[in-house]
């Protein structure tokens, strides 16, 4: 081929438009709105982030504040109710304790009443068995009789029981008779005990009147 068809032809406008149209074309996309939108969306999640920290530190304070409320309410609550019912349990106590002092007093009395009792059998037995035992217990009584006073006059008598005559013949015989006392057995008069008669009144001190003085005295009242 000629150097003339080697070289090319000149072409026409159209035609360099034409061809130009198929060439590779860069396209310049403007990527502004896009990054703005993408910022915006993080500036969202950050934003959403921090509403939920926030959130929940707010909750977790609160919480905190609330239970710290409760907790001093329930401190304040739970003393009250323990010092109320620490004075019942006083006062229930208080209750027991004069309860307890009340029945112990009237154990007391009780076993006091008993023992009393029991003092005046003992006693009268001891008596008894003196009396028994001891013919010149008479003689004591009697001389008590005769130095009674106001002393006793106008013919005065001691009335005895008939065997304790012997008693007062060996023992009292002379104090009777300087003392211008008469003797005169009954055998009403128990052994042991005697009666005075006189113009002036009457000295009863039989078993049985003496034993009722001394009981009377004990403040009890139990028949001989």
């Amino acid at each position: 081929m000629s150097d003339a068809h080697a070289q090319k032809a000149p072409v026409s406008a159209y035609q360099r438009w034409e061809m130009a149209s198929f060439d590779p074309v860069t396209v310049e996309v403007d990527n502004s709105a896009a990054e703005q939108a993408a910022l915006e969306a993080h500036l969202r999640r950050v934003e959403d982030d921090a509403y939920q920290q926030g959130l929940a530190k707010g909750h977790v304070a609160g919480q905190a504040l609330g239970y710290q409320a409760g907790y001093e309410q329930g401190q304040t609550k739970g003393f009250e109710d323990g010092r109320k019912d620490a004075l019942a349990q006083a006062a229930l106590l208080a209750q027991i304790a004069d309860s307890f002092k009340t029945a112990l007093a009237a154990a007391d009395a009780a076993i006091a009443e008993s023992l009393a009792e029991l003092a005046v059998d003992i006693a009268q037995q001891v008596v008894r068995q003196h009396l028994a035992l001891d013919p010149t217990a008479l003689v004591a009584v009697a001389r008590e009789v005769i130095a009674a006073e106001p002393e006793l006059s106008g013919a005065p008598t001691l009335i005895v029981n008939p065997a304790d005559m012997p008693i007062v013949d060996a023992y009292l015989k002379e104090e009777l008779e300087g003392a211008g006392w008469t003797v005169r057995p009954d055998p009403v008069v128990e052994r042991g005990g005697c009666k005075a008669h006189a113009a002036t009144g009457e000295i009863d001190a039989t078993n049985v009147s003496r034993w009722e003085r001394v009981v009377a005295a004990m403040g009890r009242n139990k028949p001989w």
